[in-house]
């Protein structure tokens, strides 16, 4: 599933924009990172082309479909899934129940919310094992796992997914760039933002580097190769 957005203007108040102007290619079954410093519109980014804030100007394509400004639930229809950088998981529900609500779109069909939650402890035997456990209880490397099953409960073709590993240990944080690697060899589609830039650029096949919400710079991650520090010291200058 191919993403475009093209000219993206957005803001969270009028005229105060965020993105100015962002153009951008995610092509299909690859990895491809948002990178750049604080406040340069990367989870708004996100936001944007999921429906949760609506564009002011641009238009957002999927697959030359126009889905600029639609709503959240017709985005996850259209087999797009968004992993928020904040946990979405309900710490007060157990396990299964997250997963259950995780359905939402489909709901009505009871056998085929079976049989994802299903097949979501079988990817995820992790979860298997604390299904009756209070998601609040977990772990928050647990919770993540938890918040990228949710998300792969209605089988999208691309995953955005902002800020993976934020708050998690360096072996946790692995584990879950390996599951987004994993992903990708299933064809699935990736947009990835992230403030770990190593670790992103490790999984990377295309690099966007956003600064005061607008595209600075982009290639392949071969394209960036030996320049990583430049880019990063270029954020404070």
């Amino acid at each position: 599933m191919k993403l475009d957005a093209r000219d993206l203007h957005a803001a969270y108040q009028k005229d105060l924009f965020i993105l100015k102007g962002l153009d951008l290619s995610v092509p299909v079954g690859k990895i491809t990172i948002v990178i750049g410093p604080n406040g340069s519109g990367k989870s708004t980014l996100l936001k944007s082309i999921c429906g949760i804030l609506k564009p002011q100007k641009g238009s957002v394509l999927l697959d030359q479909t126009d889905i600029t400004g639609i709503d959240l639930d017709e985005i996850i229809k259209r087999g797009v899934s968004y992993i928020p950088q904040e946990r979405a998981v309900f710490p007060q529900m157990t396990v299964a129940e997250n997963l259950d609500l995780g359905c939402w779109v489909f709901k009505k069909d009871r056998l085929k919310v079976r049989e994802r939650i299903q097949w979501a402890l079988e990817r995820f035997p992790v979860l298997q094992d604390r299904r009756k456990h209070l998601a609040g209880s977990l772990s928050g490397g647990l919770q993540r796992i938890l918040d990228i099953a949710k998300a792969l409960l209605c089988n999208p073709s691309l995953l955005l997914v902002d800020e993976p590993s934020v708050g998690l240990s360096p072996l946790i944080a692995q584990n879950i760039y390996e599951e987004l690697l994993a992903l990708k060899a299933e064809g699935r589609t990736i947009l990835l933002v992230d403030q770990d830039v190593r670790s992103a650029m490790a999984v990377a096949d295309e690099v966007y580097v956003l600064d005061l919400g607008a595209v600075k710079t982009h290639g392949t991650k071969e394209n960036f190769e030996g320049q990583l520090g430049d880019v990063v010291r270029n954020w404070l200058i």
